[in-house]
């Protein structure tokens, strides 16, 4: 199947070598100038991908803002053509799945873009999608016993309703029952896109064969039951991410209450002085070493998640909640020593950690660090 693309640029440079790699990756291209185009455009007809390289940050965030808005457009992967760095993360708060670095140059075109077709083939993949709406509880850094619904269900990945953005390429631990069954599902998972209100697909990553092997008989009974494939697109649900029986369709007055009991939630955890949620979390994947205190076997691990506060630890075997740990982190220009505690433990996937900083020094190695994560973010994007 093509798929269908609308390319927002004016610079006839750049059009020349987004326009060729698009047609490489046998993408049909509208080309629209002006930004007014392009939105009445995004009103009247369905994209798999838009492309945006406006004049002004203005534009460009007008536009997203009208395919977000828009019933056709609401879930259509986007790219953006960015000045530098400073602009990254407010675009990916919008919604934005992938950048490409002004100058438009034809390899940088061509990885974002590629990447982008990637995701567009997996999320049209002829695998039969089974709709579900069962609640989740949710671990990621950052993020503890939170809940979640589940929207479309695949052998592979799943479509979420977590009712919040999560940090770009974000792990996730899962944890639920599916209709009918009473056995619990044990997974993680590697978010792949997220949309501006808090729809994400997550691709699982770690399955074990008990929770495959439910997730497989569930999905045959489905499929059973329709006695056709399902859709392949991902279905609407309501932005609740509360337990219901049935989902029913809410009111505008139970939505907003239900945004104002969200933000007032949120407001209280972030007041608490030991939360951390509220700090910029980086996304990274760090080679470590962790101690647990008192011991000298060495576990190696992956460091994920840093923010200034705490950092998250993927590895097998993990200490109990509550236990005193050392870091190790190496990177080409420094070697740096961290003391914490662990305040979440995710047996066969990891720990979330919180830092003990006790000097000026080990809180400038650790600015450090996010520095050198910071700077080096783009290019993983």
């Amino acid at each position: 199947m093509t798929l269908s693309t609308l390319l927002v640029c004016a610079d006839v440079a750049a059009v020349d070598v987004l326009r060729r790699v698009l047609a490489e990756l046998d993408m049909k291209v509208e080309l629209c100038a002006e930004p007014v185009r392009a939105g009445v455009r995004l009103a009247q007809e369905r994209y798999d991908l838009i492309v945006l390289d406006c004049k002004t940050k203005k534009e460009t965030i007008a536009l997203l803002l009208e395919s977000r808005s828009s019933h056709l457009n609401d879930s259509t992967l986007a790219v953006v053509v960015v000045d530098g760095q400073e602009s990254v993360r407010e675009m990916f708060s919008l919604g934005v799945n992938f950048v490409v670095y002004k100058p438009v140059a034809y390899e940088r075109a061509m990885s974002s873009l590629l990447a982008a077709q990637n995701l567009l083939h997996k999320d049209k993949r002829y695998k039969a999608r089974a709709r579900v709406h069962a609640q989740a509880t949710v671990d990621y850094a950052g993020g503890e016993q939170t809940k979640a619904t589940l929207v479309d269900l695949a052998e592979d990945g799943m479509a979420v309703n977590f009712g919040k953005k999560l940090p770009p390429t974000c792990r996730v631990y899962f944890q639920f029952q599916l209709p009918g069954q009473k056995s619990t599902v044990r997974l993680s998972g590697q978010v792949v896109w997220q949309d501006w209100n808090g729809r994400a697909g997550v691709q699982f990553v770690d399955v074990p064969q008990t929770s495959r092997r439910i997730v497989s008989e569930w999905l045959q009974k489905s499929r059973n039951e329709a006695n056709s494939e399902l859709p392949a697109e991902a279905v609407s649900v309501e932005p609740s991410t509360q337990p219901k029986a049935t989902p029913p369709v809410r009111s505008a007055i139970e939505q907003q209450e239900g945004k104002s009991r969200e933000r007032e939630a949120v407001a209280r955890l972030r007041s608490e002085p030991d939360n951390r949620r509220g700090q910029t979390r980086y996304a990274c994947r760090l080679g470590a070493e962790v101690f647990q205190a008192g011991s000298s076997v060495r576990n190696y691990c992956h460091l994920s998640d840093l923010s200034p506060g705490g950092c998250y630890l993927e590895m097998p075997l993990v200490f109990a909640q509550g236990s005193a740990v050392e870091i190790t982190v190496r990177t080409h220009e420094m070697k740096l020593r961290l003391s914490g505690e662990v305040k979440a433990s995710h047996p066969g996937y990891g720990m979330g950690i919180s830092f003990r900083l006790n000097t000026k020094d080990e809180r400038s190695g650790v600015q450090q660090l996010i520095d050198f994560v910071a700077a080096a973010t783009p290019a993983n994007e």
